[in-house]
């Protein structure tokens, strides 16, 4: 990957919104707290939603790799913008690219044949095994704590703009779509404890930043 460049996406927002196989496979995931959602984008009906991102070129020998390990995610074409892009209309399109985006149960778990895989890591503590439909707004599910620990150390880097920081805070939503991360890890018993959950040994190069 290369061609790194900070943009912003409208119209569609970031959440933490369904469970990930990889933080059942790896054993970070919590269930009896609900704390196993991983992020991902959902389109919005409001052009006021938007967010930072990170665009890079992908070399198209890779990409089917990279489609396979986002098994769960819809890759969906978007245009993105400048990075303090505050207009509706007008703004100057700086390029298209795929994004992660949120999916359906029939496409991951059927068409996609992952029924039996997520059947394992979901049935046992939840009695379904759905990846995206059944968590709502109200279902209570939270960010794997490792995972966002990792995701926060990364935009705390040296060499990542404020901007972006800020973004990632109060662009970033909980499942309810109301609770920003900022919010969440600032004010909520869960959230405030994120930064000292530490990954396993085996794990501590992939997730610390």
């Amino acid at each position: 990957m290369e061609h790194f460049q900070l943009a912003r996406v409208k119209s569609y927002r970031r959440v933490f919104s369904h469970p990930a196989a990889v933080f059942f496979e790896r054993s970070i995931a919590k269930p009896e707290t609900l704390e196993i959602s991983s992020l991902s984008a959902e389109p919005t009906s409001s052009p006021n939603s938007s967010f930072v991102v990170s665009t890079f070129s992908v070399p198209l020998h890779e990409l089917p790799a990279l489609l396979a390990r986002e098994e769960e995610y819809n890759f969906v074409s978007v245009p993105f913008y400048p990075i303090n892009s505050d207009g509706v209309d007008g703004d100057i399109v700086l390029g298209t690219g795929l994004m992660c985006t949120r999916s359906t149960d029939e496409e991951v778990l059927d068409n996609r044949g992952y029924r039996e895989k997520y059947k394992n890591y979901l049935e046992p503590h939840f009695g379904s095994t759905s990846v995206w439909d059944e968590w709502s707004d109200d279902s209570g599910i939270l960010p794997c704590p490792i995972y966002l620990r990792h995701c926060l150390l990364a935009s705390r880097r040296e060499d990542v703009c404020e901007e972006a920081r800020e973004s990632f805070l109060d662009e970033t939503f909980l499942a309810d779509r109301k609770t920003t991360l900022r919010e969440y890890i600032e004010n909520d018993d869960k959230g405030k404890l994120v930064m000292e959950t530490r990954p396993p040994r085996e794990l501590e190069g992939r997730y610390s930043g």
